[in-house]
């Protein structure tokens, strides 16, 4: 489902998780609470500390040096999460699919992407971006990709550790989504865990669950 580039390979341990039947909708009060309350035992946890002292920031921060890529410019979605949280400002609500995906990558520490798999176009590749390459991010401008970790399909780019693009992106219309999960080398990712709490909250059904 994914072709690794030799420049990122042993970098990290990549999860893939293809969820059909998927129902999108605000998140529950149950989903909410369980956000805000783990965003406020990180705040507790790691406000006497900077981000880049915590070792699994380190780890995901080496993914980007293995790019080119600095990560104190360029954040990790994950340290992004972390860093509102650690700031007082709690985590944003988007929907109740991306909404889960974000208390997981909290959670871990771990950069997550997350595709509506009908918007993709494989074969996937994990790559270093080039120098030319853009897309419209998230809640962003349009990004200079250039030395980003990178997932391309035949389409191009649309996906990074650090911000997904809008083509991609999961909305209320979506029904499959892809779940991309980028951890430290050698690290076991709990796939199973993550599609049994996505399919309590929004239905659906497994289709795939790899580790790479």
């Amino acid at each position: 489902m994914i072709h690794i580039a030799s420049e990122f390979e042993g970098a990290a341990r990549v999860g893939l998780l293809q969820i059909d039947g998927v129902r999108v909708q605000e998140s529950s009060e149950e989903l909410k609470t369980m956000l805000n309350d783990l965003a406020d035992e990180f705040a507790r946890k790691y406000k006497a500390q900077q981000p880049g002292e915590i070792p699994m920031v380190k780890q995901i921060r080496a993914i980007f040096h293995r790019a080119g890529l600095d990560p104190t410019r360029y954040r990790p979605s994950s340290e992004s999460l972390l860093r509102r949280a650690v700031k007082g400002k709690g985590l944003y609500f988007i929907n109740s699919v991306v909404d889960l995906v974000n208390y997981f990558s909290l959670k871990t520490l771990w950069p997550m992407g997350l595709y509506d798999a009908d918007r993709l176009k494989p074969p996937i590749t994990w790559r270093v971006g080039r120098e030319g390459e853009t897309y419209t991010g998230i809640g962003r401008d349009q990004l200079n990709l250039a030395h980003f970790p990178l997932l391309v399909d035949q389409e191009g780019p649309f996906g990074s550790p650090i911000s997904d693009s809008m083509r991609t992106r999961v909305t209320n219309e979506s029904t499959r989504i892809l779940w991309i999960t980028f951890a430290p080398p050698r690290t076991t990712i709990p796939l199973p865990e993550f599609a049994e709490t996505m399919m309590r909250f929004n239905a659906g059904v497994m289709k795939s669950s790899i580790e790479l």
